[in-house]
């Protein structure tokens, strides 16, 4: 068997843990390392770009766009239709309860013009700026809820989104590498910033109420 036949066996597992778990660690740190170099940086920002584009040929032009077109929006006409827990009810932070059947606005960041515009301010408030810019176009329509997914949990609940969990299992793994990819390409600070993102992804959503409430006029409230 191997060395570990001499340990009492209360000892045995924690003794064999802890090296795996180190070498997993490391093996992620390096993964993520070599990625972040500028030529892994080049590949994964073209993928991140191929499959953004894909994404938009085949949901057709947005319902709603923000001003210098860093954030688009998209109808879907049934929120179980993209989201993870599709027949779960999920009530948000202002007591609006989304329901599977709610027509609501599936929200995706366009990468390239939003690193664009923060050469010049600070990613708040360029956040803030386009959030604003939507408000007009919101207000009048009917969907319940702006919906998405997310490793940046944090971040979404300081612009007033609800996160809820999804259940663990491979799509939940693709897709939490897949949002490190993309903030991998992105963030100035690369492979250092992907490490601390220790968590997986989780379903966000805003009800447009709330997010006009929030965005109308001069800022954030």
């Amino acid at each position: 068997m191997g060395p570990q036949e001499s340990l009492p066996t209360e000892y045995a597992p924690e003794a064999a843990a802890a090296p795996a778990g180190t070498s997993r660690a490391l093996a992620k740190r390096v993964g993520w390392t070599l990625l972040g170099s500028a030529i892994g940086r080049f590949l994964v920002l073209a993928v991140c770009r191929k499959m953004s584009r894909n994404l938009e040929r085949r949901r057709g032009l947005p319902a709603v766009e923000s001003r210098r077109g860093v954030v688009r929006l998209w109808r879907i006409q049934q929120f179980r239709e993209i989201s993870w827990l599709p027949e779960q009810l999920w009530t948000l932070h202002d007591a609006v309860r989304l329901q599977p059947d709610d027509p609501v606005l599936e929200f995706h960041i366009a990468g390239d013009r939003f690193i664009e515009l923060l050469r010049n301010a600070h990613w708040r408030a360029v956040v803030a700026q386009e959030f604003q810019s939507m408000v007009p176009m919101l207000q009048a329509r009917d969907e319940v809820a702006l919906v998405g997914s997310t490793i940046l949990r944090r971040q979404v609940s300081d612009f007033g989104a609800s996160v809820r969990e999804l259940p663990p299992g491979l799509h939940r793994s693709l897709d939490t590498f897949y949002r490190k990819l993309i903030l991998l390409a992105f963030h100035p600070g690369g492979a250092r910033r992907v490490l601390l993102e220790h968590r997986p992804v989780v379903e966000a959503a805003i009800s447009r109420r709330e997010f006009c409430g929030r965005y109308f006029g001069d800022g954030p409230r």
